[in-house]
């Protein structure tokens, strides 16, 4: 007999461990009625076990953790372990709804929006910027999306508007939170269709980033499926407050029901960076929690210096288009301290 639900999180050594910890540890506290969802761990790729004390803090959890080799192809692009992983899941996990959850989220209230009513198969968050995104066809990034469709059989044109600047671009959902209807085989044909892209080299302009997510937006154009959209408070981009929409910006932590948080407790001054959102109340209980569970888990690593390292990063990514190969980058990290 199958589950109603169960949660799928990836989670390999180094930094993945703390955040796929707090957020089981966030689940089993603030989740309400969802709050025992089966939450199954994967580690896709050959090489070291996570840390012993990460395993037996999982079991205390009752989260199921497995290293098995599925992503072997394009172990390189660590990417590559969502698709494969949820295709894992959808073909060995006995659940009616799948929900996949990138680590650097929290939960703070129950996601009863998880439970997919009968006529909807997925529900997701759009992309919150343009990114690799397309506006259309006087987009400079619109040939890669052009190529995509043609690749993947799309013969239908959807839109979304983006949190940040409210901008009409071409269908682009955010791939670290999906919750599906196991019996749609959306995950499998993600998995396939990403593994086509990949063998074909597509990628964007900025090179190889984003390719998955990216191709689970035309692979869900394809299947002409209706995505449902998750409310602004599901997966709400902590560190990105101060630019979204006036109209979406949350005030209380009361009112989130999850946060995707990026590398923000990775930086020494992750908590003066939280004090500094525009009208945003820390004056919470779950935010004191929150905190808590930062330090307990040791989770800061870099000095702020990392920041700027992987902006100059995506900007010499950007001159290698115009064929200038500069390497700014590894002069900074052989002369600061991170």
């Amino acid at each position: 007999m199958s589950i109603p639900i169960a949660f799928i999180i990836c989670t390999e050594p180094g930094r993945l461990e703390g955040q796929s910890l707090m957020l089981a540890e966030s689940i089993r506290k603030f989740c309400g009625e969802l709050k025992n969802t089966p939450i199954y761990s994967f580690h896709p790729r050959v090489g070291e076990p996570i840390l012993k004390q990460t395993q037996q803090a999982f079991e205390a959890l009752q989260v199921t953790h497995q290293q098995i080799p599925i992503n072997r192809e394009f172990h390189e692009y660590y990417l590559a372990n969502k698709p494969l992983v949820c295709a894992y899941a959808e073909e060995n996990i006995d659940a009616e709804i799948l929900v996949f959850l990138d680590s650097d989220k929290c939960f703070f209230s129950e996601p009863k929006e998880f439970l997919l009513p009968v006529d909807c198969n997925v529900r997701m968050r759009p992309e919150y910027g343009q990114g690799i995104g397309s506006t259309g066809l006087q987009d400079p990034q619109e040939w890669y999306w052009q190529k995509l469709y043609e690749v993947l059989g799309v013969k239908r044109e959807v839109f979304v508007d983006t949190p940040i600047g409210n901008k009409r671009i071409r269908a682009y959902w955010n791939s670290g939170l999906i919750a599906v209807r196991k019996s749609a085989g959306i995950f499998r044909t993600w998995k396939d269709n990403f593994e086509k892209v990949m063998r074909l080299d597509i990628t964007p302009p900025q090179g190889i980033y984003f390719v998955e997510q990216s191709v689970l937006s035309v692979t869900l154009c394809a299947l002409e499926e209706n995505v449902e959209h998750l409310p602004p408070n599901y997966s709400y981009p902590l560190p990105l407050h101060n630019r979204l929409s006036k109209e979406l910006q949350i005030k209380h932590w009361d009112d989130i029901v999850s946060i995707h948080y990026f590398n923000l407790f990775f930086y020494n001054d992750w908590h003066g960076q939280i004090k500094n959102l525009k009208n945003f109340n820390v004056n919470s209980k779950k935010y004191q929690w929150l905190s808590e569970e930062v330090v307990r888990l040791n989770m800061p690593r870099v000095s702020v210096w990392h920041r700027y390292l992987l902006g100059v990063r995506r900007m010499e990514q950007k001159l290698k288009s115009f064929n200038l190969d500069i390497n700014f980058s590894r002069w900074i990290e052989n002369r600061v301290k991170f």
